[in-house]
């Protein structure tokens, strides 16, 4: 029989993990990031922790591309993640009241991935949609009137 994992425990750990970035991380690549998922081991002994990075395309201006303040690459909020993860699974434990402290594993979350896949795919069969130049099509204004 499988052993399920406990959702209070899962939320727990989340929230803990997204106060501590907020409160006692400085680090500028961890800035702008939403943890949107734990997973803990039922022996609580490894964390998987899913996060996601704000989308340049909704910023005004990509800030990539400009001198100042800029977003951070994939590559760096890993490397973030991985300097942090020794200081945030003490303080994790803590927070959490665990007995032990898991370890932090910290992965981009394939859902906000998956969705954006799926909204460019919209996009492009709304821009190849024929439209209706003439109005000739029915609408819901067409037809109560």
């Amino acid at each position: 029989m499988v052993k399920k994992r406990n959702p209070r425990v899962d939320r727990a750990v989340r929230q803990a993990v997204a106060d501590l970035l907020e409160t006692e991380i400085a680090d500028p690549r961890l800035q702008l990031i939403t943890i949107t998922e734990a997973e803990v081991t039922q022996d609580h002994e490894v964390a998987t922790i899913y996060y996601s990075t704000l989308d340049p395309s909704l910023v005004s201006g990509d800030p990539r591309r400009t001198g100042g303040d800029r977003l951070p690459e994939p590559h760096e909020v890993e490397a973030g993640f991985a300097a942090a993860a020794p200081r945030l699974r003490g303080l994790v434990g803590r927070r959490a009241k665990l007995r032990t402290s898991p370890e932090l594993r910290f992965k981009p979350d394939p859902v906000v991935e998956q969705a954006n896949r799926v909204e460019q795919l919209l996009r492009r069969l709304d821009e190849g949609a024929p439209r209706d130049v003439q109005g000739d099509g029915a609408d819901a204004e067409g037809d109560a009137r």
